[in-house]
């Protein structure tokens, strides 16, 4: 058996690892870093997956991380198409699939999410998608194409697709098929979209946005089974409606990669947990991304952020303590989102909030506003930006300072207000 040992190990090939090498690279010029990825592909962003690369606007070349070369002029060892198959913490070493054993100095797991698995009658037959990685997303290139070849007619063209989910990546899946001509059914847990973090007003907003946009949304409408003749043609409602359809696409959520810490003293609950410097409770060893739950100090508990902006913080953030710093997660966390031509930009955490207030005009034709969640206490501890531009300084900024709007509710709601004068001292 092969033996190799490195200052550094990233085990992940997503953003999280990408951003880790180039702040470790920041402090430590010369301390060996291996970066083991299981995809081929090396590092790449995902957002554009469901957006530019679905719709065949960006191609491969303009995802990744790193420009050709980085990972070679960087002294930065990548090896793609390999993982992890077990993790010694008592050696600090890790067997690859290899069959190699790597020791380490410094580890950092950053093995991202899996799709959540549609657990339905029929989830099991073909045309049935899930989209994650680059190979995923070219399956569906493949499935649009034959559907707008060949697929069920509508007013405008072939192709009928169902997105079961309206998060963040349902929306933008129904917004993407829609551009690329395909008739879109949305199937959503609740009554309206984006119901994790967006109020009841945001929510039927946001569901009037995309019917005026032509996707039909079903409310409170789990799918009960799909079926078909050999592949998904058919998708069933409870009660008992059946939505024809050329194909499916489950986007209903993601379970963090935890399973290299089985077995091993790594604390973990939904998701690894680490400090607020990115280490575990094992010296030596931490994770970001979407595999972690980082203890965020400005709502003292561990979060699961899993998304782009929480990558880059806490991938850089964990390079950054590896390589000698010491430095705690001290952000606002962010996450955004396209569709069509709308903007979301939101800061915060939605599992607080006892109440809402709109500022601004919220109409499906022009909207700007802006969603503000408070918690018992009437802090604000969630904004959402819709349709908005500018303020994006200071809207975290109202979340950090822990900013409370008793008495001041009308001046938050009124537009002419300066927000900066909210702020709390």
């Amino acid at each position: 058996m092969n033996n190799l040992h490195v200052k550094y190990l990233l085990v992940g090939g997503g953003l999280a690892s990408s951003c880790a090498a180039g702040a470790i690279r920041e402090l430590d010029h010369d301390g060996s870093l291996l970066l083991v990825a299981q995809e081929v592909n090396r590092p790449y962003h995902r957002p554009p997956l469901r957006k530019e690369f679905l719709r065949r606007q960006k191609v491969r070349h303009d995802l990744f991380t790193q420009e050709p070369g980085w990972f070679e002029k960087n002294h930065v060892e990548l090896r793609t198409g390999r993982s992890v198959a077990h993790l010694d913490v008592s050696r600090m070493a890790a067997t690859l699939s290899t069959g190699e054993d790597v020791s380490f100095d410094k580890l950092l797991i950053a093995t991202g999410a899996t799709p959540a698995p549609l657990k339905i009658p029929g989830a099991q037959l073909p045309n049935l998608f899930y989209l994650r990685t680059i190979d995923d997303a070219e399956l569906l290139h493949h499935a649009v194409d034959k559907a707008l070849r060949e697929g069920r007619p509508h007013g405008s063209g072939r192709g009928r697709v169902v997105v079961i989910g309206g998060g963040v990546l349902g929306v933008e899946l129904a917004a993407s098929f829609t551009q690329m001509g395909l008739a879109v059914e949305m199937l959503l847990g609740h009554d309206y979209p984006w119901d994790k973090f967006a109020g009841e007003n945001t929510g039927r907003f946001l569901s009037h946005y995309l019917e005026k946009r032509g996707i039909t949304l079903h409310g409170k409408a789990r799918p009960q089974r799909l079926e078909g003749d050999g592949r998904v043609q058919r998708v069933v409602l409870p009660d008992g409606q059946a939505i024809a359809c050329d194909f499916a696409v489950a986007a209903t959520g993601a379970v963090p990669n935890k399973d290299l810490v089985h077995n091993t003293p790594i604390a973990a609950a939904r998701a690894i947990l680490t400090d607020a410097h990115c280490q575990t409770n094992v010296p030596g060893i931490y994770a970001a991304g979407d595999c972690a739950a980082v203890l965020d100090p400005l709502f003292a508990k561990h979060r699961v952020l899993d998304h782009w902006d929480n990558a880059q913080v806490t991938g850089r953030l964990a390079g950054r303590n590896m390589a000698g710093a010491d430095e705690t997660y001290n952000v606002v966390n962010n996450f955004f989102s396209d569709v069509f031509d709308l903007s979301l930009n939101g800061w915060g955490d939605s599992r607080h909030i006892e109440r809402r207030l709109i500022r601004g005009a919220s109409n499906a034709d022009t909207p700007d506003f802006l969603e503000f969640g408070l918690a018992a206490d009437n802090r604000i501890v969630q904004i959402l930006s819709v349709g908005h531009k500018g303020d994006e300084d200071i809207l975290p900024k109202l979340i950090a300072s822990r900013t409370q709007v008793d008495g001041n509710e009308e001046r938050l709601k009124d537009p002419s207000t300066d927000l900066a004068g909210l702020l709390s001292k």
